[in-house]
């Protein structure tokens, strides 16, 4: 993976958690729909769910990989290590002007709160 050693660990922890709940996941995943092509952190699907995760250790690319994906039109779960990260990125996030209807990236706490949203997401 291209990350760093904690970046990679983020993904290889958020990978088992949704392969424990039977989705299907790919990581550095090439994406193609609507003309566009992009690179993914981690793809999973189950069913007619798609769900793209972007793992973000800084606010640096947050809003670059929210238009990536939302032009590729995914659903985006940004995946955070922290609170600060959390609110850091939700506040940028919202001065982009990102943040609306159903497609709006999700900020997500690492891993409890993302095995909690897959759980309800896909009714386990």
């Amino acid at each position: 993976m291209r990350g760093s050693a904690f970046h990679n660990r983020i993904v290889d922890e958020a990978k088992v958690i949704f392969s424990r709940h039977c989705w299907n996941v790919y990581t550095e995943c090439r994406y193609r729909n609507n003309g566009v092509t992009t690179y993914l952190d981690l793809l999973a699907t189950r069913g007619s769910y798609e769900i793209a995760c972007e793992v973000e250790t800084t606010t640096r690319h947050v809003t670059d990989n929210a238009i990536k994906a939302l032009s590729a039109g995914l659903v985006l779960w940004v995946i955070v290590p922290s609170r600060r990260l959390r609110h850091q990125a939700e506040r940028k996030l919202a001065s982009s002007g990102l943040i609306k209807g159903n497609k709006s990236p999700r900020l997500l706490l690492l891993l409890g709160q993302l095995e909690a949203e897959i759980i309800a997401l896909a009714g386990d």
